[in-house]
């Protein structure tokens, strides 16, 4: 950067300190913090979405395992309902990782599919968290485990008698003369395990887990009762699900010769999908299809709305090594859209950077905070619903085993904050700042991702529009524009640890700064300083009314 530029970002930057970040635009209100857009985001399918595991989110009855009560307590930090305030995070949406009778700690063992784990409560505390969360504009999707269920689920009981109409609910062997017909065998390891497991009554299928064997989603009884589940649970006010494992319903390994698993798995989700429509038209369900950008894209046609792996590997690339080369990260994320919409021209992409089986951004960072933030920028300020998973806005950590990317929400030490839950300790969070001490820093995590959800809910280029790669004569940069309908958005993230200036594309050369994550990044003209390891959102002059 030259030398008039490093005067020029010195000579104000105590004045954007001063004055604060924002810049107000139509439909807006100043609050302490900054500037406060009105949340535009409505019902369940647009807006950003909380992943929350209840065993650890928060405890009512000091049992240390969290539940649905203390869960419902805590939904003013999730969002109070209320445009004036900023104590809140924001978010519109909750996922509930499972909720259902379950013997694991996890709970995608599922033994009852209509019922509540009563380690959180019953059914009446769900009710009340519904309730509770429509005031304040939260939609919640349950996790949906429909690959397998649990060796205890009463299915699965009865499955083990050969004479028992349960028997065709799941995948069964009698031995290796019928494992060769079947095209397979008994000795098949699948990621380093059997898939074939051995009890009393032959051999049974279990692709992720002998205690998780697989059910048999080709007959049509199984394919009604997880329809009749879904049903109750829509009924009960749900907005939609999570579908674990969707792409392994028809998983080749377990298939018998000559059936085909991708149509066979586009067949049923489609069902499922209109199903779920019939009883909700505005259902959202959003797929788990780990795998490539083509094989999302494919299960997009059954389900609209799908995971973006892959992205959060992107983003924690390049901050790694902190090139945009020529707006590489950008034109790469824009490469998988492109790839949704041929297959979908109304898909809705799910981003986020980590999940609840993968190791935690902040460790990935090694805690570098600005980093945290910059991370957070690339995913929440570009299309689609974002999922931000619990802990992450205030830089948990965590690391395999799958206990300990599931730890307890560090609200504050246990003697100041009664609903803290303590199921299982930490190995490593001993370091990390609670939320009682981030809460109220302008500088901190949670702050930045208080301002992003807003910006996420506030702005229709960024809630509803689609991203397209724009270049800035910088190395340093990663830049897009978001477009809906006549609405825009620039979006600029400064990878580098040194200030950054370019100038503006032609085409938004008379775009304004609307929002800097630091306040030290100015305009001149059409030309954007940006402070390291920084984001700015740029916006038209006149926005539309």
């Amino acid at each position: 950067m030259n030398q008039s530029a490093m005067s020029l970002l010195r000579r104000i930057g105590f004045l954007w300190v001063v004055c604060g970040l924002f810049v107000c635009i139509g439909g807006c209100r100043k609050r302490s913090g900054g500037l406060e857009l009105a949340r535009v985001a409505k019902g369940a399918r647009e807006g950003v979405y909380y992943s929350l595991f209840v065993r650890s989110f928060a405890d009512s009855d000091g049992d240390g395992i969290g539940d649905l009560a203390g869960l419902t307590q805590k939904l003013d930090y999730l969002n109070d309902g209320s445009d004036a305030t900023d104590s809140d995070l924001g978010v519109t949406g909750l996922w509930l990782l499972p909720i259902f009778p379950s013997p694991s700690y996890h709970g995608y063992d599922v033994t009852d599919y209509c019922a509540i784990n009563p380690e959180y409560g019953t059914m009446e505390d769900f009710e009340t968290l519904i309730a509770e969360a429509d005031k304040r504009g939260i939609s919640i999707i349950l996790d949906f485990p429909c690959n397998h269920s649990s060796t205890d689920h009463p299915w699965f009981a009865a499955s083990r008698d050969t004479d028992d109409v349960h028997r065709s609910w799941y995948y069964w062997l009698d031995g290796e003369a019928a494992a060769a017909h079947f095209g397979t065998s008994l000795q098949k390891q699948v990621w380093g395990h059997p898939l074939w497991n051995k009890t009393d009554g032959g051999y049974y299928a279990g692709l992720f887990d002998a205690s998780m064997p697989d059910l048999n989603i080709a007959n049509p009884a199984v394919r009604d009762a997880l329809k009749d589940a879904a049903e109750f649970w829509l009924k009960k006010g749900v907005a939609g699900f999570r579908l674990d494992a969707a792409a392994h319903v028809f998983n080749m390994n377990k298939l018998p010769v000559g059936m085909e698993g991708l149509s066979s798995s586009l067949a049923w989700w489609t069902e499922f999908s209109d199903f779920c429509k019939s009883v909700k038209p505005d259902v959202y369900l959003v797929a788990e299809v780990w795998d490539t950008a083509s094989t999302r894209a494919a299960y997009m046609k059954a389900i609209d709305s799908n995971f973006h792996f892959d992205m959060g590997t992107v983003i924690v690339d390049a901050l790694r090594s902190g090139k945009a080369g020529k707006n590489n990260p950008a034109k790469t994320l824009y490469a998988d859209y492109l790839i949704y919409k041929d297959a979908r021209a109304d898909y809705i992409d799910a981003p986020f950077l980590t999940n609840h089986d993968q190791n935690r951004v902040a460790g990935m960072l090694r805690g570098n905070i600005p980093l945290m933030k910059l991370a957070a920028s690339l995913y929440i300020l570009t299309e689609g619903v974002p999922f931000v998973y619990y802990g992450e806005e205030i830089g948990m950590m965590g690391g395999k085993p799958d206990e300990q990317l599931r730890t307890p929400f560090l609200w504050a030490t246990q003697q100041r904050d009664s609903l803290q839950t303590a199921w299982i300790e930490s190995k490593y969070n001993a370091k990390t700042i609670p939320l009682a001490e981030q809460a109220g820093d302008s500088t901190s995590l949670v702050s930045h991702y208080r301002q992003l959800i807003r910006l996420k809910t506030g702005l229709p280029a960024l809630l509803h529009g689609r991203m397209e790669p724009l270049d800035t004569d910088s190395s340093s940069v990663v830049s897009y524009i978001m477009r809906y309908q006549n609405e825009a958005a620039f979006i600029a993230h400064n990878l580098t640890d040194t200030a950054a200036e370019f100038q503006l594309p032609e085409s938004v050369a008379s775009y304004r700064l609307l929002y800097a994550s630091e306040p030290v990044s100015v305009q001149k003209g059409s030309s954007i300083i940006l402070a390291p390891r920084s984001s700015a959102v740029c916006v038209p002059e006149k926005r539309p009314r």
